[in-house]
């Protein structure tokens, strides 16, 4: 059963990310680096459980638990036409409609695989903290700072980063 609710509350969260907003990167850079780390250590843990390796760290993992559960196409496009993403930021486009997609598959892949963590919120956060990003040469470029992707192995092996918002907020006042 899809749920179309939880995809539109993804969909409420990436309609006020302000996608090119510069202040908000540069003032929030160490909290988006971390989130960075952390959505590519628990995008890699559940392309590793899934066997869905190809095009990690930007695929489509809701697929690979089921492809026949998608969030309504209405709300894709909503996305879309609301975004305006730059050609460049591909990969924020891939990684956005897989967080909708991913949302409707809601208690879906907790259940088969209750020990990992949502692949998606530090994604989602990360672009509420200052926008998007781009992806080139291994890194992914935050515009201040970047974040080597590495192999999906060594993302998978890495440490747990805390990401509540105290914790994030923190390190933003550390800067």
């Amino acid at each position: 059963m899809t749920d179309q609710g939880a995809a539109e509350r993804v969909l409420e969260r990436l309609a006020v990310v302000k996608w090119d907003d510069d202040d908000g990167a540069y003032r929030h850079q160490r909290s988006r680096s971390r989130l960075s780390y952390e959505f590519l250590r628990r995008s890699a843990q559940w392309a590793q459980a899934l066997g869905a390796l190809q095009g990690w760290p930007f695929n489509d993992l809701p697929a690979a638990i089921d492809q026949t559960v998608r969030a309504d196409s209405a709300l894709v496009d909503t996305f879309i036409a609301g975004a305006g993403l730059d050609p460049a930021w591909a990969s924020v486009q891939r990684a956005s409609e897989a967080a909708l997609h991913w949302a409707a598959l809601g208690e879906l892949p907790r259940q088969r695989f209750p020990e990992l963590d949502d692949p998606y919120e530090p994604l989602l956060l990360l672009l509420e903290r200052g926008g998007g990003f781009m992806v080139g040469n291994g890194f992914v470029e935050l515009g201040y700072g970047s974040v080597p992707i590495k192999s999906p192995a060594e993302r998978a092996a890495s440490q747990p980063l805390p990401i509540d918002e105290a914790m994030l907020n923190a390190l933003d006042e550390e800067s």
